[in-house]
């Protein structure tokens, strides 16, 4: 078959990954969106749209689309239902031993996302939706994938203007140094960088050399004290370690 009957294909198979990429780059976009920065037709956009959801790849609510959680099988060679289901028995006991949620986070591209959690039992508690995507560089939760992650991922999302989602969100300058911070304790910590009032600790999962999830205790800063923190974080390793060492 000659380039020139090639060329169609490819460049409408081009034109799907754009779209796909587009929504993997914002927590979550509209169509009118992908239009204006894609400069296609809304009826091409949706095109494209609809076998991206009927294979789980993005998903859409309200008239926005996310990536869907079908993106989490990245290569890494443990599939999102593997590492899920691996990690429930630690997210449970984690909760019901410090009294805060505990949530199992994976990165796609330059999003974090929540793969699972168990709730605090507590009332008032800090909670996220399953699937929801969450910025990389604000929240333990998130740096800790941020810290792991290839290099030019790092340099992409320190490169890129990082808003402010509370007055404690990080700068560049900042990340960079809690970035090797992380590196250096094999753990991170966060206050009130992502939602106002909460704290934030977690810790990486590895597949062998790889750095493929974080473990994160999430509660009320104002629960979560000293006292607490120091109770906390030797559970919370010793759980990202009998998670690392299940999936290898």
């Amino acid at each position: 078959m000659s380039d020139a009957a090639d060329r169609p294909a490819v460049s409408s198979f081009e034109r799907g990954l754009r779209v796909l990429i587009a929504i993997c780059d914002r927590d979550q976009v509209r169509v009118e969106d992908l239009v204006g920065q894609l400069g296609l037709p809304a009826s091409t956009v949706y095109r494209y749209l609809r076998p991206l959801r009927e294979l789980d790849l993005v998903k859409e609510s309200g008239g926005y689309y996310r990536i869907g959680s079908r993106l989490a099988g990245d290569g890494r060679g443990v599939s999102n239902e593997t590492l899920a289901l691996l990690a429930r028995p630690i997210l449970a006991e984690l909760a019901r031993d410090t009294g805060e949620t505990a949530l199992l986070t994976i990165r796609i591209g330059s999003h974090a996302l929540c793969l699972d959690q168990v709730q605090s039992p507590h009332p008032v508690r800090m909670a996220f939706e399953v699937g929801q995507v969450l910025p990389l560089q604000a929240g333990a939760a998130s740096r800790v994938l941020l810290a792991y992650a290839p290099a030019e991922v790092v340099e992409r999302v320190l490169g890129d203007a990082l808003p402010a989602h509370t007055p404690a969100t990080p700068d560049a300058r900042k990340l960079r140094r809690q970035l090797e911070s992380t590196r250096t304790l094999g753990y991170t910590a966060s206050r009130a960088e992502f939602i106002p009032g909460a704290y934030a600790i977690a810790v990486p999962v590895f597949h062998g050399d790889e750095a493929i999830a974080g473990l994160c205790l999430a509660g009320p800063a104002n629960r979560c004290t000293h006292d607490w923190q120091l109770s906390a974080r030797p559970r919370l390793i010793e759980g990202g370690r009998r998670l690392s060492e299940q999936l290898s």
